[in-house]
């Protein structure tokens, strides 16, 4: 169980360090990130610049707290609430007819949709899995290779929810038809 919980920990330390570092690679980017905050339309204006700096905190709070061991309970507890928050924001635009690109790795994506709380709400039942795990396995001694192993899972993973737009993209878009090839007289 030490691994598995270990191999969640790394999971969600990825995620969320690609998610602070991809909205932090420059102005634009967290600009971009605010502005698709606002087009959520859940809160005034004046309140966007200070959330989208709570939602970038709690981000990278996680990532600090799942990378020390005695800090790591706090780190999927601050995760769960964290992902708790950003699909029930989620959930809340869609309702209302509202589909910001899904901005959550600072890179434009698709509109939000279920596939992003889906996917949010299987983070935040690792985490909820990493922390009960994390309590019952403290201070368990780990096999070097297998704890190798744990988080060399974890990396493809974590690449696989990163990219999860990209994925689907790749195999829902619309097939791009050739164009005839152009013979000898220019037709």
């Amino acid at each position: 169980m030490a691994y598995v919980e270990l191999a969640g920990r790394c999971l969600l330390g990825l995620v969320f360090l690609v998610a602070v570092t991809g909205k932090l690679r420059s102005r634009t980017a967290f600009d971009d990130f605010v502005a698709s905050v606002a087009q959520f339309g859940l809160l005034p204006e004046r309140w966007l610049p200070l959330t989208a700096r709570l939602v970038l905190t709690g981000e990278a709070g996680i990532v600090l707290l799942l990378a020390l061991p005695a800090t790591v309970p706090a780190g999927y507890a601050l995760a769960i609430g964290v992902l708790g928050i950003l699909s029930a924001g989620m959930l809340t635009a869609v309702r209302r007819g509202r589909r910001p690109a899904c901005l959550c790795f600072g890179a434009a994506g698709a509109p939000i949709g279920a596939r992003h709380v889906a996917r949010n709400l299987l983070l935040a039942a690792i985490a909820a899995g990493g922390l009960v795990a994390s309590v019952a396995t403290s201070g368990s001694p780990m096999r070097p290779a297998a704890a190798l192993l744990a988080v060399a899972t974890a990396v493809p993973l974590a690449a696989l929810v990163v990219r999860l737009d990209d994925i689907v993209e790749l195999f829902t878009a619309s097939p791009v038809r050739a164009k005839p090839p152009v013979g000898p007289s220019g037709r």
